[in-house]
């Protein structure tokens, strides 16, 4: 992304400038009529649940700019239902199980049992992008069904959704197609995810190292690109 903007509490500003100088800045709660046209959001990592958070989403449900939603985004939406989608955006949403369950009113085991019949409920439901996190994550988008076939189980740490959320707002921000965008992100995020893991184990994984090993997938992708 070009220029980044965090969004969060004043006293959040030294933690968040010290892990990532690159980013501005804007304070909480925010509003959002002054985005610039050219602006994705990425809603839900760190959010949560209080009620600035359920305003602030009740506003961007309104917004037609092109969105990622994720962790306690997708739990108010729940609480809201798909009304609180009031307007029409490209909107990218990516629930693990448990987030799929609340969503749909149902338990995580059922999701589980029939993911695929989850996320064709989920995007019949709230309509746009999906992809359902877990082992193989399912995708949904305008043109069908995608099963991702990367990935490990060292990646089911706290944080690792985040970083696909990044990913995926990135691609956007590059003008991807939606499709495009959800297709290329999970498996860049699961890639980095296993080059990871290769590097210093499963069990030592942390969403921090799937974010590092992020440009060497970027490289791989740009050197078979080339190499065809």
């Amino acid at each position: 992304a070009g220029l980044v903007t965090a969004v969060g509490h004043p006293s959040a500003i030294p933690y968040l400038a010290a892990h990532l100088p690159e980013a501005t800045w804007r304070d909480w709660p925010a509003s959002f009529g002054d985005l610039p046209g050219q602006a994705v959001l990425a809603v839900g990592p760190g959010l949560g649940q209080g009620l600035a958070a359920h305003d602030l989403l009740l506003e961007i449900g309104t917004l037609s700019c092109p969105q990622v939603w994720d962790a306690d985004a997708l739990n108010i939406l729940a609480r809201f239902g798909p009304e609180l989608l009031a307007a029409d955006a490209v909107r990218l949403f990516t629930p693990h199980p448990g987030e799929a369950a609340r969503l749909l009113g149902v338990t995580a085991t059922a999701v589980q049992a029939d993911r695929a019949a989850a996320i064709c409920r989920l995007q019949a439901r709230y309509g746009g992008h999906w992809v359902l996190k877990g082992h193989h994550s399912l995708l949904l988008g305008s043109g069908g069904h995608w099963l991702c076939p990367l990935g490990n189980p060292g990646m089911a740490t706290g944080g690792s959704g985040d970083v696909l959320t990044g990913i995926l707002a990135g691609l956007l921000a590059q003008d991807l197609e939606a499709d495009k965008a959800l297709s290329l992100g999970v498996c860049l995020h699961a890639r980095a995810g296993d080059l990871a893991a290769a590097q210093m184990g499963e069990a030592s994984l942390l969403a921090s190292d799937i974010l590092a090993a992020v440009p060497r997938a970027l490289q791989e992708l740009t050197q078979n690109h080339d190499g065809n």
